[in-house]
């Protein structure tokens, strides 16, 4: 028997406007600050991982490369031909709030507009919040990106693959422990809430039998900087070189998928002994892309880890 009904799944995937018109309609002012902090701290989560990505990654050339590399490395990512817009000195301090942990004039703002009753305003000051958030979220992954490249061009495949699994022990494999002690139910409650908000693009889910679905529009993270050239001029960022597991074995895969392939398959595979969660890559395609949630992860298919050169068992 299915766990959730269609209507249940689709509400999961609801949008952060949504949200906040609901706890408007249902709650208080302190339901609708709960909402929003709530919301804030999940955009603060993917712009965290970020920053703890890049020193890992710098942590790593330091070890292997000495300090002139990751110096290097550092350098490389100030000097951008073309740059997200410059945050304004109101977007600049909303940033500092948010994503710095300084959130009490944030959620006095918010009161205050949720006093009004004001549904709109309410949405308006989300939106204006999380404009400013997104733009150094923005910056924040392309300086990521522009570090995979560097370890990719320098170091190649097996460089990057090396990089990235200190940086996995580092940023990702406590988030896959803190996941998987979750019941499987709750494991899809938190992913689809995260893909919904922390990634700010469509998402809807599917149940089948023994799984379920998760299909982002655009693919996450990884299709918003294909979708906004920055696998070409002026940005220039990489593509891992064809054939490596790093890469899936393919030949279409970005820099920055490639930690797909790493902190999401090869490792999890290695640790747990299957994938976290499975993933299907749309590579350079950007087109809609699937996570897989196994309700019992030793069952996932076969083809998950075929797709990096490995077994299930």
């Amino acid at each position: 028997m299915p766990e959730f009904d269609q209507a249940e799944l689709d509400r999961l995937c609801r949008p952060a406007q949504e949200r906040l018109r609901e706890a408007m309609r249902d709650g208080s002012s302190v339901d609708v600050v709960a909402c929003f902090v709530r919301l804030v701290g999940m955009v603060r989560d993917i712009a965290d991982l970020y920053s703890r990505w890049s020193v890992a990654m710098l942590s790593w050339l330091r070890e292997q490369h000495g300090l002139s590399a990751a110096a290097e490395a550092v350098m490389y990512t100030e000097f951008w031909p073309a740059v997200a817009p410059r945050l304004d000195a109101a977007q600049l301090d909303i940033v500092q709030s948010a994503l710095r942990g300084r959130d009490d004039a944030l959620e006095r703002r918010m009161s205050l507009v949720a006093e009004t009753g004001d549904a709109d305003a309410v949405v308006a000051l989300w939106e204006e919040v999380h404009q400013a958030c997104d733009i150094a979220e923005t910056l924040r992954r392309d300086a990521v990106t522009g570090q995979l490249t560097f370890v990719t061009q320098r170091y190649g495949a097996e460089g990057l693959e090396s990089c990235l699994r200190h940086t996995t022990d580092l940023v990702w494999a406590p988030r896959m422990a803190a996941d998987l002690a979750y019941a499987p139910a709750d494991r899809l409650r938190n992913w689809a809430e995260k893909m919904a908000i922390g990634h700010n693009g469509s998402v809807r889910v599917r149940e089948l039998s023994d799984r379920w679905i998760i299909t982002l529009d655009p693919c996450g993270s990884c299709g918003k900087q294909l979708l906004t050239g920055r696998y070409e001029p002026p940005w220039n960022f990489a593509m891992v070189p064809p054939g490596a597991r790093v890469g899936f074995l393919r030949d279409d895969i970005s820099v920055y998928q490639a930690h797909l392939a790493v902190a999401h398959t090869l490792v999890p595979i290695e640790r747990t002994g299957a994938p976290w969660p499975a993933i299907s890559c749309a590579g350079s395609a950007a087109r809609p892309c699937e996570l897989v949630l196994f309700r019992d992860p030793s069952a996932t298919d076969e083809s998950y880890y075929a797709q990096v050169g490995a077994t299930r068992g």
